[in-house]
C-alpha cells in the first residue's frame, strides 16, 4: 500500500548488500513508513546489528551503520552485552560456508531463525579482547580492500585512456577511419575441451566464453590469441590468452589478420564493440562470425595503436605488481582471521 512507503525507516533487502565490499552498510535506497513497519513481521533493528541474508541467497553479510528494518530475507543478530557486534561479524563470517548447508527448500534453499540459533560461536569472555581482535581484522580487511579496488581502477584507466585517445567508438568523435571487421580479421571455434577431460595437473590455461576455465597438459597456440566468448551469458567478451592456451568450442578465436592491426588495439576495440549485441537469441545467445564480421570498429593509424598499446603494457606490468600485494594482503587477512578464532592473535 501507498501510505507504507518512503517514510523514515531504512528497508533492506538482500540485494542492497549484495553488492557491498566493506562490512558497514549504510544506504538502502527505500524506506518506509511507522505504518508500513506497524503492519509488517519486521522490527526495526539498531545500528550495529548484523545482517545476514537468509535466502536468494543464504550468507550476505553487513553491519547496519543506522537503525533499519529488513524484509523477510534476513535473519539478523544484534550482539547482547556479552558480545561486540564487529566481533560477531567476523564470527558468523567465519561460519558462513556452515549455515549455507544447513539451507532447505524445494524452490531456494533458506535458513530458518531456529537454525541460526542454534550454530554455536567461540568467543573470548572478554569483551574488550573481542574489541581488539575485532579492530585488527578491520584494519587488515581494510588494506585488501583497498588494494583490491586499486587492482580495479587499472581496467577502468585503461579504458579511459582508449576513449581519450579514439573518441567514443559508437559515436566516432574523433572522425577516426573504421573498418567492417570481416575486412579485417576471420575468426573460428576453439575445439572442444570439457572439464572431465581436462588433466587434473595441467599447467596450460584453458579458455572458454569467460576467460580461462581450468588448465591442461596440451595447448592448441603457441602465441596469445583475442578469444570472443562465442554461446552463452558471456558470449561476445573478450580476452586476450596466455602465450600456449587452449581455446574451446565455446568460444572463438581470431585466426587470420587480412590487414596490419595491433593486436592489443584490436583486443580493446573490441570490447568496446559490444559484440554480444549482435547474438542470435533462439535458445540460449550464441555469436558467429556472420554475425560480427559487418561490425565496424574504428582503425586509427599504426603510430595511435601502437601508442595504446605500450599504454596497455606498462599498466599490465603495474597490474601485475599491484595483484601481488593485493594477494599478500589477502593472504595476511586470512592468516589473522584463522589465528583470531585459534585464539593466537
Amino acid at each position: 500500500m501507498p501510505e507504507y512507503w518512503d517514510g523514515d525507516i531504512p528497508w533492506a533487502t538482500p540485494k542492497d548488500i549484495s553488492s557491498l565490499d566493506e562490512p558497514d552498510f549504510y544506504g538502502p535506497l527505500e524506506t518506509i513508513s511507522e505504518l508500513g513497519l506497524k503492519h509488517s513481521s519486521a522490527a526495526l533493528l539498531p545500528a550495529g546489528a548484523v545482517l545476514m541474508s537468509s535466502r536468494a541467497p543464504i550468507g550476505l553479510l553487513a553491519i547496519a551503520g543506522r537503525p533499519m528494518a529488513t524484509n523477510q530475507g534476513f535473519k539478523s543478530l544484534v550482539a547482547g552485552p556479552e558480545l561486540d557486534n564487529r566481533f560477531l561479524y567476523y564470527a558468523i563470517r567465519r561460519i558462513v560456508p556452515e549455515i549455507q548447508e544447513r539451507g532447505s527448500g524445494a524452490t531456494f534453499k533458506e535458513v530458518s531463525k531456529s537454525v541460526v540459533s542454534e550454530i554455536p560461536i567461540s568467543y573470548p569472555a572478554s569483551v574488550d579482547e573481542q574489541k581488539r581482535i575485532a579492530a585488527i581484522l578491520d584494519k587488515s580487511d581494510a588494506v585488501r580492500r583497498k588494494r583490491e579496488r586499486v587492482v580495479a581502477m587499472t581496467d577502468e584507466l585503461l579504458r579511459a585512456a582508449f576513449l581519450q585517445m579514439f573518441g567514443d567508438p559508437v559515436l566516432n568523435t574523433k572522425q577516426m577511419p573504421t573498418v567492417a571487421l570481416g575486412d579485417l580479421i576471420k575468426v573460428s571455434s576453439g575445439n572442444g575441451l570439457t572439464a572431465k577431460n581436462m588433466h587434473p595437473n595441467g599447467r596450460y590455461p584453458v579458455y572458454g566464453g569467460n576467460g580461462v576455465n581450468g588448465f591442461h597438459s596440451e595447448y592448441m597456440f603457441e602465441e596469445p590469441q583475442i578469444v570472443i566468448g562465442r554461446v552463452g551469458v558471456y558470449c561476445g567478451a573478450v580476452h586476450m590468452s596466455e602465450p600456449k592456451s587452449w581455446v574451446t568450442d565455446n568460444a572463438l578465436y581470431v585466426r587470420e589478420y587480412k590487414r596490419p592491426v595491433n593486436r592489443t588495439y584490436l583486443e580493446w576495440a573490441l570490447r568496446f564493440a559490444n559484440l554480444n549485441q549482435y547474438a542470435g537469441r533462439a535458445a540460449q545467445p550464441l555469436i558467429s562470425g556472420s554475425r560480427i564480421y559487418p561490425v565496424e570498429i574504428l582503425l586509427p593509424n599504426e603510430d595511435r595503436q601502437n601508442a595504446f598499446a605500450a599504454f596497455v603494457f606498462r599498466q599490465k606490468a603495474l597490474k601485475a605488481n599491484l595483484n601481488g600485494a593485493r594477494d599478500e594482503a589477502e593472504a595476511l587477512f586470512n592468516s589473522l582471521y584463522q589465528r583470531a578464532f585459534r585464539g593466537e592473535l
